[in-house]
């Protein structure tokens, strides 16, 4: 299965590391991401549930696989932090993403 159909919660924060929650068990933290330098600003799931993109206060953009904790990509063209993530409804492979106000 999928990380959207094995009701896994993702959260992120200022250690730039992402963690996976299973909410259906007490011992709910199953996995933890790491690449980010600094504080995780976005998070998004390909429609498909195979990715997880994250965005970050280091000017990253990460692609996640599914089931792997380190990025499968890692962009490095932004010059500020990384805010807002989208993929595409109609292109699986295309992901948006957009910086803070000093981006070029």
């Amino acid at each position: 299965k999928q990380w959207y159909q094995r009701r896994v919660a993702i959260t992120a924060g200022r250690s730039g590391q992402i963690f996976h929650h299973d909410v259906r068990v007490s011992e709910h933290h199953v996995a933890t991401l790491v690449g980010h330098d600094l504080e995780v600003c976005g998070l998004a799931y390909s429609k498909d549930g195979k990715y997880l993109a994250s965005g970050a206060n280091d000017n990253k953009v990460m692609v996640w696989a599914d089931r792997e904790t380190t990025p499968l990509h890692t962009l490095i063209e932004h010059s500020a932090a990384v805010k807002a993530l989208a993929w595409c409804p109609t292109s699986k492979n295309l992901l948006a993403s957009g910086g803070g106000t000093q981006d070029r």
